[in-house]
C-alpha cells in the first residue's frame, strides 16, 4: 500500500508524452526494416541457383565477420528431404566460415541449408538451391518446412517476435542496470546504513525478480533463433560452447545466487554487481571486434557507468516516493551522475572509433541512426543534469521532482535504444549491386556479387539496336570517391555466352562477365559504364555505391 501510495502522488503525463514522442521516432527508423544480421555473407560455394555438370567435393560458407565457434552446421537436402550426408560442417582457422564435405551426389536439385552464430550472438541462417546435371522436371524440391532456416535479417516489415525481441531486450538492460547500480548505491557510506537498506528491502527483492523475469523473456525469444531449427539435442551445445549461451547461464546463475548473498557483506555486494555486468560484456557487438580484451573492457567499463546513473535515479525516486530525506543524497547522486554520464561519452566514443572504419557510417544505417539518437537523448540529460545542480544549488531539491521525472523517462528510453542497439549490425551488410539504366538509344545494366572487399563477379550487359551491330567497345571502370589519389581500375570484362532469358526493349543484348578483386577497399565507389557503338558514338552513365 506504500507502494503504491507513493506513485500515485507521481504524475507521469510529462513522462508519457516524451516517452511516445521517442517512441514514435524509433519506429519511425526501425519499422520498416527487419533486424540486420551481424555477420553476412560474403561468398557461397557453390553459389545460389548455380547449375553444375557434376557434384561439388564441398559446399563452403564464408562470412564478414568472426563467428563462434560452438554451435553451427551446413545441411544438403535432396529432392524427397532427406540430407545427403551425415558429416559435419568444420570451421576454418580465421572463425569466418564453414564448410562441409561432400559424398558424389547424383543428378538432382539439391537445397543448401546453413547457420552460425555471429560471434556476438546473433544467429544468421539461410536455405537455397542448387542443380547437378539435368534432372527431370518432376525432381522438384518437396522439403518440408521444419528442414529449411531462414536468413535472419533482410528487407520487409518487422515481425510481432522481432519487436518482442527489441523490447525484451530493452527491457532486460535497463533492468540489469538498474540492479547492478541499486545494489552498489545501497553500500555508499553515509547515505545507505543498515535502517535504510532494510527500508528498501522490499524494493532490492522485487528488482532482482525483475530482472530474472526480463532475462527469463530474453532467452525465451531468442532461443529457437540461435538454435536455428537444430533441435533439443543442440540445447547443450548452445549452452556450453556458446559465448552468447554461457553468457545467458552465468547471468541466471549470478541472479539465483544474488537472492541469497545481496545485502550480507558490502563487499560481497559489489563484486556480484560488477560480475553481474561482466558476464553481460562477454557477448555483444564488443565480443566480435578486435582487440576483444579492449573492446570488452570498454563495454564493461561503460555498462558500470550507466548502472551508478540508472540505478542512482531509481533509488533517487524510490526515497522521494517514500517522503525520505533526499538532499544529501541527490548532491552526491547529482556529482556520480555528472562523472557516469563524461565516462560514458568516453567509452562510447572509443568503442564507436573501433567499430566503424569511419564516421559516416552512422549515416549509413540504422545501428548509426539509432546511436544518434541516443546521443541526442544523452545530451537533453545532461541539460536536465544542469538544471538539477541549480535546483540543489539553491537548495530547492524538493521543487526539482518533475525535472527528475524527466529524467527518469529519458532513463528509459535510452535504455529502449540500447535494446535496439545490441541487436542491429553497427556495419550494414553489404548486399549485390544490380543496376540497371535505360536510355534512348542505349540501355545498360551492372551486377556486382556479392559486393564486398576482394574477390567479386562482374556482370555488364548492354542492349543496342539491332541495326547498331555489335558493339566497339563496353568499360566497366570503378574509382574509389574517398581518395582522390588512387587512379580508375578498369574492370577487364569480356563477352560470355549469356542463356537468361530478360526483356529485350525491342533491342539486343550483349553480356560481359569478370571475377577478381577489383574492388580492394571499404568506402564510397563510382561504377562508370562507357559503351561506343561501331559509328564511335559513345554513351556514359554513371552509378555511386557503398562497400560496408
Amino acid at each position: 500500500m506504500r507502494l503504491n501510495r507513493g506513485f500515485k502522488c507521481i504524475r507521469l503525463r510529462p513522462a508519457v508524452l516524451l516517452f511516445m514522442l521517442a517512441a514514435a521516432m524509433i519506429c519511425s527508423v526501425i519499422a520498416p526494416q527487419q533486424a540486420s544480421a551481424h555477420a553476412s555473407l560474403v561468398q557461397a560455394t557453390p553459389e545460389a541457383d548455380s547449375k553444375l555438370q557434376e557434384s561439388p567435393a564441398a559446399v563452403t560458407i564464408t562470412f564478414n565477420e568472426r563467428l563462434d565457434e560452438g554451435l553451427y552446421y551446413i545441411k544438403v537436402f535432396d529432392h524427397t528431404g532427406d540430407e545427403v550426408t551425415r558429416n559435419k560442417a568444420q570451421m576454418n582457422a580465421e572463425q569466418t566460415g564453414i564448410e562441409l564435405k561432400l559424398p558424389k551426389l547424383q543428378e538432382g536439385v539439391y537445397l543448401i541449408s546453413y547457420h552460425v552464430i555471429s560471434a556476438d550472438g546473433h544467429p544468421v541462417g539461410g536455405s537455397y538451391p542448387i542443380t547437378i546435371g539435368n534432372p527431370p522436371q518432376e525432381d522438384a524440391l518437396d522439403l518440408p518446412r521444419a528442414s529449411i532456416s531462414h536468413q535472419h535479417g533482410g528487407a520487409g516489415p518487422l515481425s510481432t517476435k522481432e519487436m518482442l525481441q527489441y523490447a525484451f531486450r530493452g527491457a532486460w538492460y535497463l533492468m540489469v542496470l538498474a540492479l547492478a547500480g541499486w545494489v552498489c548505491w545501497l553500500r555508499l557510506p553515509g547515505h545507505n546504513g543498515a535502517e535504510v537498506r532494510k527500508s528498501l528491502a522490499s524494493w532490492t527483492l522485487n528488482i532482482q525478480r525483475a530482472q530474472l523475469l526480463a532475462l527469463l523473456l530474453l532467452i525465451f525469444t531468442h532461443i529457437e533463433d540461435l538454435l536455428g531449427g537444430g533441435g533439443a539435442e543442440e540445447i547443450w551445445k548452445l549452452f556450453s560452447a556458446t559465448n552468447v549461451g554461457i553468457s545467458w547461464l552465468l547471468l541466471l546463475a549470478l541472479s539465483f545466487i544474488g537472492f541469497v548473498l545481496v545485502g550480507r557483506f558490502v563487499w560481497l555486494d559489489i563484486l556480484w554487481a560488477l560480475c553481474l555486468l561482466a558476464a553481460k560484456s562477454f557477448s555483444g557487438h564488443a565480443a566480435s571486434f578486435s582487440p576483444a580484451g579492449v573492446t570488452v573492457g570498454l563495454d564493461f567499463i561503460h555498462l558500470a557507468a550507466a548502472a551508478l546513473w540508472v540505478g542512482g535515479l531509481v533509488l533517487l525516486m524510490v526515497k522521494w516516493s517514500q517522503h525520505q530525506e533526499i538532499g544529501s543524497f541527490m548532491r552526491t547522486f547529482s556529482n556520480m551522475a555528472l562523472i557516469s554520464i563524461l565516462v560514458l561519452t568516453i567509452t562510447g566514443s572509443v568503442s564507436v572509433l573501433i567499430f566503424l572504419p569511419n564516421l559516416k557510417y552512422l549515416l549509413y544505417g540504422s545501428w548509426g541512426i539509432v546511436l544518434l539518437l541516443k546521443i541526442g537523448a544523452v545530451l537533453l540529460v545532461v541539460v536536465i543534469g544542469f538544471v538539477l545542480r541549480t535546483f540543489i544549488r539553491k537548495k530547492k531539491e524538493q521543487q526539482s521532482h518533475l525535472w527528475l521525472k524527466i529524467d527518469l523517462t529519458f532513463m528509459v528510453i535510452i535504455m529502449l535504444l540500447v535494446g535496439i542497439l545490441t541487436y542491429v549490425a553497427p556495419i550494414p551488410a553489404n548486399t549485390p549491386l544490380t543496376w540497371h539504366q535505360m536510355g534512348e538509344k542505349v540501355h545498360v545494366s551492372a551486377d556486382i556479387t556479392p559486393k564486398v572487399q576482394g574477390t567479386n563477379t562482374f556482370v555488364a550487359k548492354v542492349w543496342l539496336p539491332e541495326q547498331a551491330g555489335t558493339p566497339k567497345q563496353v568499360l566497366m571502370i570503378l574509382r574509389y570517391q574517398d581518395d582522390e589519389e588512387i587512379a580508375p581500375i578498369s574492370v577487364p570484362i569480356v563477352p560470355f555466352e549469356d542463356k537468361t532469358q530478360e526483356e529485350s526493349y525491342g533491342f539486343k543484348k550483349y553480356s560481359y562477365k569478370v571475377s577478381g578483386a577489383y574492388l580492394p577497399f571499404r568506402g564510397n565507389w563510382d561504377l562508370e559504364m562507357r559503351v561506343m557503338d561501331k559509328e564511335d558514338n559513345e554513351t556514359v552513365y554513371h552509378k555511386t555505391f557503398i562497400v560496408y
